[in-house]
């Protein structure tokens, strides 16, 4: 792949996804509003497990390593448990053993996320978590849904209606995130599904509006994420939900230039929860 250059990372951020088939990355310059680099490097699908796929990924792109101001970094799971954040540490780490959601050898992480009053606790290989944390500068290591649910639960003070805003990804390992929040603001659900179909993303909104006890006549569902799901999904969602409406991308991410709406969403999220 073509090499991107970076003159003086000390002036840019990083932003990384660690999904289960790619490295997808994001540099912003930190002054100037229309710098962007972003860039997706494939796993080889051959490699003998995640961890050795994500370094090959990584010593890929030498610019990675490089000693940017801040570095973030996203891993996808399905695998996270959402507790109320006023029970504690040690209360979201024993929902999360008792959902069996870490194997052996994994190390629990846990995120809070003070804009939803919520923690999600999260499993994630100890060896890829000590390859990122001596690889990247000072990285800072969430949950994919995290920062969905930071940006969403800043934005849900309430209002007229219930929202589920639906975040669709495409193609190998598709998902759809579900995060719904009640007429008071208050989160009521958030889970990830796998969607091999647009029928098995529709199927998994319903069911989510009927778990937060959403009316399908009056309640919003919000669609973001990849355009083409999005395109395919809305006409599927009209027997379920009478207003299903696109997501308003965020005017403050075009701070990079609009080919950062290319970069998945998760990752233009995270300079706006700061």
């Amino acid at each position: 792949m073509e090499q991107p250059e970076i003159t003086n990372p000390t002036l840019w951020r990083l932003l990384v996804l660690i999904d289960r088939t790619s490295l997808r990355a994001v540099a912003l310059s930190t002054v100037d509003d229309v710098q962007t680099v972003s860039f997706n490097v494939p796993f080889d699908p051959t490699a003998a497990s995640m961890l050795a796929a994500v370094e090959e990924a990584v010593y890929a792109v030498p610019m990675l390593t490089a000693d940017f101001a801040t570095v973030d970094v996203l891993v996808d799971t399905l695998d996270y448990v959402v507790a109320p954040g006023e029970l504690g540490d040690e209360a979201a780490e024993a929902a999360a053993t008792y959902c069996c959601i870490a194997d052996e050898g994994d190390t629990l992480f846990i995120d809070r996320v003070d804009t939803a009053g919520v923690s999600v606790v999260w499993p994630c290989d100890t060896e890829l978590a000590h390859f990122l944390a001596r690889t990247f500068r000072n990285p800072r290591v969430n949950c994919r849904v995290t920062p969905l649910l930071r940006y969403l639960g800043a934005k849900n003070a309430g209002g007229n209606a219930a929202k589920l805003y639906a975040h669709l990804t495409a193609g190998q390992g598709a998902v759809v995130d579900l995060i719904a929040f009640g007429r008071d603001g208050h989160l009521m659900l958030c889970t990830t599904k796998a969607v091999p179909a647009t029928a098995d993303a529709a199927y998994w909104i319903a069911a989510a509006m009927r778990e937060a006890g959403m009316n399908g006549a009056t309640d919003n569902v919000y669609l973001c994420g990849d355009p083409s799901a999005r395109m395919a999904l809305a006409p599927e969602l009209s027997r379920f939900a009478a207003n299903v409406l696109p997501f308003i991308f965020p005017s403050a991410a075009l701070r990079g230039g609009h080919d950062v709406i290319k970069a998945p969403f998760p990752l233009i999220l995270i300079p706006l929860c700061e």
